[in-house]
């Protein structure tokens, strides 16, 4: 009778062990797709941890190392793995600060937000004084170190709940939620002293800044009313010389 269980016990764990590879293997052609397909990456590591169970209640009963059981498929780092993945599809490849399209997502979660709360929003919409002199002058490569080395001003200065992105070619913005006008130009006059001092001794670097604040109490506000409000500051900051903040 011993002997019937141990053999049925043994055909059991092979069994689980089958079905654990098998999900093993789901899970691998699921990860293989999941850049293209888009795939519930969710549903996916729910599997996923069922195989890393089975595979360890293996390894532990005939006393084996679980890597060795579940070979190459190590799925204890791919939450860690799929986060990284997400963090570098929202981010510009250059300066590592968020896209537009992220951006913009997030702007309209804040104006929604201000709405609801009665907070205060403010954003600086940014452009590099006569950048494109500078590429002409210095070369793009020298050009992209300016803008790597102000995407890393736009990183530290601010704090931790604001938001930088780079908007588009030389233009950046900063989202400051919950900041009123006084704060958001106090921010903005900041960061136009940091910008000249990243300058490579080729001539100062110099910044515009428009600032555009909604206070949270017009239902109608929409995203693009605060970066339309922000662009016409924008400009009246460079037709009025430049390296200055408009509000």
């Amino acid at each position: 009778m011993k002997k019937e269980n141990k053999a049925e016990e043994k055909f059991i764990l092979i069994m689980l062990g089958f079905v654990g590879l098998i999900l093993a293997i789901h899970i691998l052609l699921v990860r293989m797709y999941q850049g293209v397909m888009h795939l519930d990456y969710y549903n996916a590591s729910c599997v996923s941890g069922i195989s890393i169970l089975v595979f360890f209640y293996i390894a532990i009963k005939f006393n084996q190392p679980l890597e060795r059981q579940i070979g190459n498929f190590v799925y204890l780092k791919d939450k860690r793995h799929y986060q990284t993945l997400l963090d570098e599809a929202v981010r510009d490849g250059l300066t590592g600060l968020f896209d537009h399209k992220y951006f913009m997502q997030k702007l309209e979660e804040e104006i929604d937000r201000s709405k609801k709360n009665l907070l205060p929003l403010s954003l600086l919409m940014i452009d590099i004084d006569y950048f494109k002199k500078f590429n002409d002058t210095f070369g793009h490569l020298e050009g992209d170190m300016i803008l790597t080395r102000l995407a890393d001003v736009f990183k530290r200065v601010p704090r931790e709940i604001d938001l930088a992105a780079r908007y588009g070619g030389e233009e950046f913005v900063l989202l400051l939620p919950e900041t009123p006008k006084k704060n958001a130009k106090v921010l903005a006059e900041k960061l136009l002293r940091h910008a000249k001092k990243i300058s490579p001794g080729k001539g100062a670097i110099t910044i515009s800044i428009g600032i555009g604040c909604f206070d949270g109490h017009s239902k109608d506000f929409t995203k693009e009313d605060l970066v339309r409000i922000s662009d016409a500051a924008l400009y009246r900051a460079k037709a009025s010389g430049r390296d200055r903040v408009e509000i």
